[in-house]
This record gives structure tokens, sequence and C-alpha cells, in this order.
């Protein structure tokens, strides 16, 4: 008896078994189409390094040359440091992995440091004006 009444219930003339399988089907369907989508952006992502070691190495080089006070030292490491991980995050936002080279153990990733570079030079020569 209830499975005739179940049955024979209606929302605006459909059967509500038919619009609860519809439901069920279209979000089936948007399920499928935002795995697809997020799938196809893993396969765009590119594996890249960045050799830090260098990058802080030069500008500590650069630093001890410098005749500076410690404190302004400080604020001058501070900085670069900050702008170092906005040129990072900046390849991340572009969709790159970021290694650090020390890390990677083949040739077959391509080396960006010379792009972060020139985006930390970037950075500290508008700070500068």
């Amino acid at each position: 008896m209830a499975d005739a009444t179940l049955s024979r219930r209606t929302l605006l003339g459909w059967p509500l078994g038919r619009l609860v399988m519809a439901g069920l089907f279209a979000a089936n369907t948007l399920w499928g189409v935002w795995a697809t989508h997020t799938i196809i952006e893993l396969q765009r992502r590119q594996i890249v390094s960045v050799s830090l070691t260098s990058l802080v190495g030069d500008f500590i080089a650069a630093e001890s040359r410098r005749a500076s006070s410690p404190e302004q030292a400080a604020v001058r490491t501070r900085a670069y440091l900050a702008d170092l991980d906005r040129a990072v995050a900046g390849l991340e936002r572009d969709g790159a992995v970021v290694l650090v080279r020390e890390s990677v153990l083949g040739r077959g990733v391509p080396d960006r440091t010379a792009q972060v570079r020139l985006a930390v030079e970037g950075e500290a020569a508008r700070a500068l004006r």
C-alpha cells in the first residue's frame, strides 16, 4: 500500500520518483563536468624549479659589500625575502608547481631562477622610487 502511495505522489504534475531521478542525473552530470575540468587543469600545470640558494646567496654577497648598519641590512633583507616570496607566488598563480632547484635530482625540470631574479629586481627598483 505504501508503494502505491509513493508512486502516485506528484509535484507540479510530475511523478516524485522521476523528479528525484532527474535531480540525481543533473547532480551527477554537474559533478562529471567539474571533475573533467579539474583534471584538465591539473594536466596543464608545469613543474619548474628555482634556485633559492643562488638567489639568496647573491643577495647576501651584495649586502656584505654594502657599508650599512645592521638595522638597514635587516630591513633590506626582509624586503628582499618578501619580494622573492611574491615572485615565486606569481609563478604558482600562473599554474606552475615550483620546486627548490637544490631538491631536484634530474635535469628535466625547467629552471625559472632568472625569471624570479628579474621579478625581484623589478620589485626592488619600484620600491626605491
